[in-house]
């Protein structure tokens, strides 16, 4: 009985194996294929450094991928590879992020296990890597990094009290002896310069037993006495604390005074705009005086091939119409699309955009 047994494995292998060849022979073609092709710009699969499919950067980054199927491109996404990393990523072309509780909660369920190529971030936020400035002094400037494409993202910076607060003077905030509850959105930089023009910071503010909440939180704690941040009125992870707080607080909308305005301005590349009539509930009626701060940008290292630089900023002129359509009012200006703000264009974009006639 037991040399039938030991005659009957090797049947048996052949069998199995036989049953795993019809497995895989029942894929999807394209479902085979993708799992042995390998990634990068080389074998038409750049991974892109992004962020969740409702952020800015994603949802840039899903048009962007659409966009550039006709150049025979397949674009992977890494939706994890975001926060103040997404330009070290790209710069030292590291493996994607690995997917977080709060992103997988967010819809992101896979990766590309692979080295990024290149990235959509916040403008400035290519501008202090590069020069390796704020979060990015630790690691000196990024100079390998290069523009390819900026394009528009109006936001605009917004503070605000819960009127039961019985704040009614930002000034108050430098003396204020009963602790603060703040609710903090995205701005970097430029809401930490805010708080220090009122005597305050995120340090102080919990020294004196207050709270920092975090804006942009899947549920978002509505106790707070303070907010600020740098958004827009749209249900996106960044701006939906404005969406949602609007209507469930009532909010006193502050002005921001002309001093602090020129500040942001030369600190942090800001515009002065007015936040419009009305723009969302409790804002007065009329123009309100902020800053705006506008700008994503498509980017990667200046040793990104010159065919595939020219694909995308090509791919973006001849098709950004589509770019309107998503959760953010995104825009291509030809007067803007090259101005990588003191961070150079990739010699392929630059070429391209003089050819277009579009840089001066």
């Amino acid at each position: 009985m037991i040399r039938q047994s030991l005659d009957l494995a090797p049947m048996w292998r052949w069998t199995m194996g036989l049953f795993a060849l019809a497995l895989l022979s029942a894929l999807p073609i394209s479902a085979r294929a993708q799992e042995a092709e390998p990634y990068g710009v080389a074998a038409k699969r750049p991974v892109l450094q992004a962020a969740c499919h409702h952020c800015p950067w994603g949802a840039l980054g899903d048009v962007l991928r659409k966009i550039m199927v006709p150049y025979g491109y397949d674009v992977a996404i890494c939706y994890s590879c975001s926060g103040v990393d997404s330009v070290r990523f790209v710069s030292r072309r590291l493996i994607a992020a690995e997917i977080s509780d709060r992103q997988f909660a967010e819809g992101t369920l896979d990766r590309p296990d692979a080295p990024i190529d290149f990235g959509i971030t916040q403008a400035e936020r290519v501008r202090a890597g590069y020069e390796g400035a704020g979060p990015y002094k630790s690691d000196g400037p990024l100079r390998n990094l290069r523009v390819i494409a900026r394009i528009e993202s109006p936001a605009y910076l917004m503070v605000a009290a819960v009127k039961s607060s019985g704040i009614i003077d930002l000034k108050e905030l430098r003396d204020r002896k009963a602790p603060l509850r703040v609710m903090i959105g995205v701005g970097g930089e430029v809401l930490d310069t805010v708080l220090d023009y009122y005597g305050t910071s995120r340090a102080k503010i919990k020294a004196k037993g207050g709270t920092v909440l975090e804006g942009n939180a899947l549920l978002k704690n509505p106790n707070f006495d303070l907010i600020l941040g740098v958004g827009i009125l749209s249900n996106y992870p960044e701006g939906n604390m404005w969406y949602e707080m609007s209507q469930r607080k009532d909010l006193q909308f502050f002005p921001i005074p002309e001093d602090l305005r020129a500040r942001l301005v030369k600190e942090n590349a800001a515009e002065l705009v007015d936040l419009p009539f009305r723009y969302m509930r409790g804002v007065g009626d009329g123009p309100m005086p902020t800053v705006g701060l506008s700008g994503l940008a498509v980017y990667g290292r200046d040793d990104l091939p010159d065919p595939f630089v020219h694909d995308v900023a090509r791919a973006l002129d001849e098709k950004h119409g589509l770019i309107k359509w998503t959760s953010q009012p995104f825009s291509y200006d030809p007067a803007t699309v090259w101005n990588g703000q003191g961070v150079p264009l990739h010699p392929a974009a630059a070429r391209y955009y003089a050819e277009r006639g579009y840089m001066k």
